[in-house]
């Protein structure tokens, strides 16, 4: 199945096939970076395993504790809760015969929380309503056999216990297979207006993407679920995994197998300078133990996780992603001074400097648009701005020197913007484009 533009009738990619990949999806033609590959509307949404928000049965919009009377409960089944009278309405995913079966096989008396194979039961659903939609949701990679008798393939069984309660006379392996396609298959989404609240849904056309630890596409998703697939260009060098040889002090060690878990015993890691060989066991509890370090380090005290960021300098590349999460850390906090009153230079310079040593990264591993670069390049402006201000008025810069840096902050917001315009309205990243707004006008 190939998407084409309405307008221009040009085909952007076409369904191809591998051994090792299945069906996957190729270019067609030349794309640019920033231009619409595909628009796609989910099958399914579900609420992810771990999701233990009460839901909307929906518009997965997270209803916050309430009292009783403040929530509005399915008048038919009882068991599934909307946000408003609007959403109860509504049959997009809360359908009729969703509805008849919860009714049926529960009741306000049975304690069984269905929001955790809620997205199964809704696939089996669409078995019995539509033929042709229930085939091209069986066509989808579940690589079987790989998951067999793993840890995944236990914790589903638990779920097709519980489905066995509403006898939808599925045999195990089918059901099994339908875990392994949602597992391999589906987006990782979130509720409407949050930044966590992990929802999952399963959309046909964009499931046949080939799966890349480095994409070279921007996934942005509306409040409709609708995904929108964008083309960004492909970069390599980050140094995500790189360590320092203990040995030589300077070189970095790298794993250059292609085998799957380079963390084995008998795998190599090899150092570039000296080219000493180390064990992936040896690596791995390496990065177990700094690992550790940092998630029993008090997140609220800065001097703390920058003495962590010090130290581990010496073992590990600036970029390394044990690194990233230590910036992050950081700059979270040093967000939170620099809207105090009178923030101290020292501070802002560093927020800054922590701004462009993590967009240096992102313009590797996310070339092109990115959400996290938009909301970066926005951070990014506040220091530089606060600081010319203060210079200013100590006379340490002249007018013209205020204007220079006071472009330079615009054309980081300029650039936010440019990452930014795409995101659906009513996300949290459209509050950064409302403030990119009023922060443009004030420049003015």
């Amino acid at each position: 199945m190939r998407i084409e533009e309405v307008t221009t009738g040009i085909v952007k990619y076409k369904e191809s096939y591998s051994d090792k990949l299945g069906r996957y999806l190729v270019a067609a033609k030349k794309i640019s970076p920033g231009e619409v590959i595909l628009r796609d509307n989910p099958i399914v949404v579900g609420a992810a395993s771990f999701n233990d928000n009460s839901l909307c049965f929906s518009c997965f919009r997270v209803i916050e504790p309430k009292p009783i009377g403040l929530k509005f409960p399915c008048p038919k089944c009882k068991v599934a809760i909307f946000c408003s009278k609007n959403c109860e309405t509504r049959e997009s995913f809360h359908t009729p015969e969703e509805c008849k079966l919860l009714k049926d096989k529960l009741s306000e008396s049975v304690n069984l929380d269905v929001r955790g194979i809620l997205l199964l039961i809704r696939l089996l659903l669409i078995k019995k309503r539509n033929a042709e939609q229930w085939n091209q949701i069986m066509n989808l990679e579940a690589h079987l056999e790989e998951r067999r008798n793993t840890l995944v393939w236990k914790e589903r069984q638990e779920e097709i216990e519980i489905l066995k309660s509403f006898e939808f006379f599925e045999n195990d392996e089918d059901l099994q297979r339908l875990c392994g396609i949602i597992d391999v298959n589906s987006f990782e989404l979130r509720s409407p207006g949050t930044l966590d609240s992990a929802l999952r849904g399963l959309y046909a056309e964009a499931a046949l993407m080939a799966h890349d630890c480095r994409g070279n596409t921007h996934l942005t998703v509306d409040d409709d679920f609708q995904l929108t697939v964008y083309a960004n260009p492909e970069e390599l060098g980050a140094n995500l995994s790189s360590i320092y040889c203990p040995r030589c002090k300077e070189g970095l060690i790298r794993y250059e197998g292609k085998k799957m878990n380079p963390y084995l015993r008998e795998k190599k890691w090899k150092c570039k300078k000296c080219q000493r060989f180390y064990s992936g066991a040896l690596i791995k509890t390496t990065l177990e133990l700094t690992k550790t370090r940092i998630d029993q380090a008090d997140e609220s005290r800065i001097k703390e996780l920058e003495t962590l960021l010090k130290n581990f300098s010496a073992m590990l590349h600036s970029n390394h992603f044990l690194m990233m999460s230590l910036k992050q850390k950081l700059l979270a906090l040093y967000r939170k001074e620099i809207t105090c009153l009178n923030p101290k230079k020292k501070i802002l310079q560093r927020m800054m400097e922590l701004c462009k040593g993590i967009l240096q990264v992102l313009e590797i591993v996310e070339p092109g648009i990115s959400r996290l670069k938009g909301i970066i390049l926005y951070e990014i402006h506040l220091p530089i701005i606060i600081i010319a201000n203060k210079d200013y008025a100590l006379k340490e810069i002249t007018s013209e020197d205020l204007a220079k840096r006071l472009e330079e902050a615009e054309n980081y917001l300029k650039k936010s913007l440019s990452m930014l315009l795409i995101e659906p309205a009513s996300t949290p990243e459209d509050r950064y484009r409302l403030r990119w707004i009023i922060k443009k006008l004030i420049l003015k």
